[in-house]
């Protein structure tokens, strides 16, 4: 992937700007976007310009600890995530002077809690996908139901990233061979996703009523139109819209100490799909690879976390071993 133009980079200002800027160009070489990173970035240089000297810019033990000092009440998550920052940032200023700390992994004792999504049940989905053809329609579009409802249910049915959805234009939906063209996502690769027929007919009737009211369906137009001109929706809208559909679905938020973010619909779709075919009876050594690949991740290993026991799963795994096993069970036989 090509280097973003310099001026997409943030104005580093701390005496080890250049190399900062030659760091955000590497990432950006490898195929990682870094924009929230490029954020923290930015902000990791407002605090190296305050405490590193002019004449000798050296990241030392200290200048990492004081990066690294808790502010105020904030969660150790964030603390971590500047741990991984700096960790990162050392790692290639040391290849020029190797006298730059690299912390190590658990500096500061930080701690870093495993990640555990929340994946819709299926009697959740199915008040989820109901929920999204009556989502209400916006002041300003009246075919924001269609748009974002059908855009809502491609996440969950498809497990489509947010990000790669919104970007779809017209001439990425192939409703005819009903295929969506999933171009320069994470790392900057592509993907073909495949959708089932009742989606495509979804798809169709969205296109259908937005031509209406946005005009022609230019290839490059966004396949899911926002009211301002039929730009694309902000992640901000299609967030909002999945919150009011949670609600009129009445699922709650927050289910013990996890709450839904709009990415767990790409969860809840992995889950669901190996749910389907433990009860199918399949092989899944032989469709996890083609679950890997139809996610976009380059290996088992990236689809993994994906791959969580809902108690729907733990139903159906202790029905399939009951009967595959279960003639070895003799408890309370004579």
């Amino acid at each position: 992937m090509s280097t973003p133009p310099a001026s997409s980079f943030p104005a580093f200002i701390s005496p080890l700007a250049t190399e900062l800027v030659q760091f955000l160009a590497q990432k950006h070489a490898m195929g990682y976007r870094y924009r929230v990173e490029g954020y923290a970035l930015r902000e990791l240089d407002c605090f190296l310009n305050t405490h590193l000297s002019p004449e000798d810019p050296l990241i030392t033990l200290e200048i990492v600890h004081g990066y690294l000092a808790r502010r105020g009440t904030e969660s150790e998550s964030n603390r971590a995530h500047r741990l991984t920052l700096m960790r990162e940032v050392c790692r290639f200023l040391r290849l020029e002077d190797a006298r730059t700390v690299v912390p190590d992994g658990r500096s500061l004792r930080i701690v870093r809690r495993k990640f555990v999504p929340r994946v819709l049940s299926r009697d959740e989905g199915k008040r989820f996908l109901q929920a999204s053809i009556k989502l209400a329609r916006g002041k300003t579009s009246p075919v924001r139901d269609a748009v974002l409802g059908t855009a809502l249910r491609l996440l969950y049915l498809a497990g489509l990233r947010a990000g790669e959805l919104l970007r779809l234009t017209y001439a990425d939906v192939d409703l005819d061979a009903g295929l969506l063209h999933i171009r320069h996502s994470k790392f900057d690769k592509s993907r073909v996703v495949p959708i089932a027929p009742d989606l495509v007919q979804q798809l169709l009737h969205c296109r259908t009523l937005a031509s209406r009211h946005f005009g022609s369906c230019l290839p490059t137009k966004p396949f899911f139109p926002s009211p301002s001109g039929g730009g694309r929706y902000s992640i901000n809208a299609l967030r909002e819209a999945f919150h009011q559909t949670l609600k009129a679905a009445g699922i709650e938020r927050t289910s013990g100490n996890r709450s839904i973010r709009l990415h767990d619909l790409r969860h809840s779709f992995a889950a669901l799909r190996l749910l389907l075919w433990c009860e199918q009876n399949v092989d899944l050594d032989a469709k996890l690879p083609l679950l890997a690949t139809y996610l976009g991740h380059v290996g088992l290993a990236s689809s993994q976390r994906y791959l969580q026991l809902t108690q729907d799963l733990m139903g159906e795994i202790t029905r399939r071993h009951q009967a595959r096993f279960g003639y070895l069970i003799n408890e309370g036989r004579p």
